[in-house]
């Protein structure tokens, strides 16, 4: 089968339904292959139709690879660094970025042996009381990014996202682990949302507002393969 076949398989069934992504937050639908050699192309091509790509780390792929990575193995300053092959917090991608990415697309090669599931949070939804608006609005973080790092707030009526990524957020006032703290998963347990994977599934989420995390694994899954693209 040729490449070019193969290619106008796969993207002739997914289309983004930009209705639902707004309402919603977030899509899913399934490729004809998840053959991890077809999906970078018709991937590609899709995300260029919601924005531009971008590589999360100069000189990395616009289309790289997730998979449970032991702490020793894993990059400085990442959540697999910290979380080691476990449960991943709510986060988004790309808070270290003066401005994240618009969307994340996810799709899924293998959902490994554990068929660990993705949890999605929609930020914009949560009922927020006074004093957790407050503290979200008015307490500064740290946000590392080797020399460019800043201070920001988790949310601000200055931009329209929600900026959290407690791997690279840290307390920078009295108030700044209760800040942080809000977001957390156990705090919203009606409001995440289980994503189950299986091959060839894509999810396309608004990075803005939709915060993601790594679901509980019974088993060791370093056979979990996952392709994500970032787009601006």
């Amino acid at each position: 089968m040729s490449n070019s076949y193969r290619e106008n398989l796969l993207i002739s069934h997914p289309v983004v339904d930009w209705a639902e992504l707004e309402s919603r937050g977030w899509v899913s639908f399934t490729l004809a292959s998840s053959a991890e050699s077809d999906l970078p192309g018709p991937l590609l091509s899709l995300a260029n139709g919601l924005g531009t790509p971008t590589a999360t780390r100069p000189g990395a792929n616009l289309c790289d690879t997730l998979s449970p990575t032991p702490s020793e193995a894993a990059k400085p300053r990442s959540l697999s660094k910290v979380h080691d092959v476990g449960e991943f917090p709510l986060h988004m991608d790309t808070a270290h970025w003066l401005t994240p990415c618009r969307y994340l697309m996810l799709a899924c090669v293998s959902p490994g042996s554990a068929e660990r599931p993705t949890l999605l949070l929609d930020a914009r939804r949560l009922p927020l009381n006074n004093h957790q608006s407050s503290l979200l609005h008015s307490t500064p973080l740290r946000v590392t990014n080797g020399r460019s790092s800043f201070f920001s707030t988790i949310l601000s009526n200055a931009r329209p996202f929600v900026r959290y990524d407690p791997g690279c957020m840290t307390a920078a006032t009295p108030n700044g682990a209760d800040a942080l703290a809000i977001l957390e998963r156990q705090n919203w347990l009606d409001y995440v949302e289980t994503f189950q994977w299986k091959a060839g599934t894509v999810l396309v989420m608004d990075n803005w507002r939709i915060l993601h995390g790594r679901g509980h694994a019974d088993c060791p899954d370093s056979d979990r393969k996952l392709l994500r693209i970032s787009i601006q």
